[in-house]
């Protein structure tokens, strides 16, 4: 029921304490709704946990939450608030292989072409939320103000982050992170799904 995870691990996975923990397993408490969302989230079945009957579900794959947000892959797409447009369902294994946890990851769609040919208009891409620090050559998700980018980011020895695209027809710039507010890494983008 727990993934494999001991209770506390489980328990502070899913923001309790060890104790409330328990008293969800044994019956004596209810879980509470927040408690339900991070469970699910995390990969948990949770009509098993309300019901106690086991969902028919293929349980080689997980649901990773997909938002109606895009990230420009372009010059920026202004975004208003995260909403939840369903999931996407993913390989366990396939996740596990590469270090990747359900809970940390979140669906989102590219807007743009700044990042061709890699990523195209309308693709969606995995970010591993986890993943903020940057390492040269991977694609992430970027803030910056309200604008939510796909870009290849490298933090430079000077403090400075670079910013660049796949597409030749967008300059490379650079951050300084140190006197620029509202920049921040979402998340590194593991992989994408293309139509054609």
């Amino acid at each position: 029921m727990r993934l494999g995870k001991s209770p506390g691990d489980f328990a502070a996975l899913c923001g309790v304490s060890r104790t409330t923990q328990f008293n969800y397993e044994s019956g004596d408490r209810p879980p509470d709704a927040d408690y339900l969302q991070l469970a699910h989230e995390a990969g948990m079945d949770i009509h098993f946990v309300v019901t106690g009957v086991k969902h028919e579900v293929d349980e080689d794959f997980v649901v990773v939450q997909q938002y109606d947000v895009a990230a420009s892959a372009g010059h920026g797409m202004l975004n208003g608030h995260e909403i939840s447009a369903g999931g996407l369902s993913f390989n366990r294994q396939w996740l596990a292989k590469r270090g990747l946890y359900p809970a940390s990851l979140k669906v989102i769609n590219v807007s743009g072409e700044s990042m061709l040919p890699r990523l195209s208009d309308g693709d969606k891409v995995l970010v591993d939320i986890s993943d903020t620090q940057p390492k040269s050559g991977r694609a992430y998700v970027l803030l910056q103000g309200e604008e939510l980018l796909v870009k290849y980011c490298q933090l430079m020895p000077d403090g400075l982050l670079r910013v660049s695209s796949s597409n030749p027809n967008y300059p490379t710039y650079d951050i300084d992170l140190a006197k620029t507010d509202g920049v921040s890494i979402v998340g590194r983008v593991v992989a994408s799904t293309h139509e054609w």
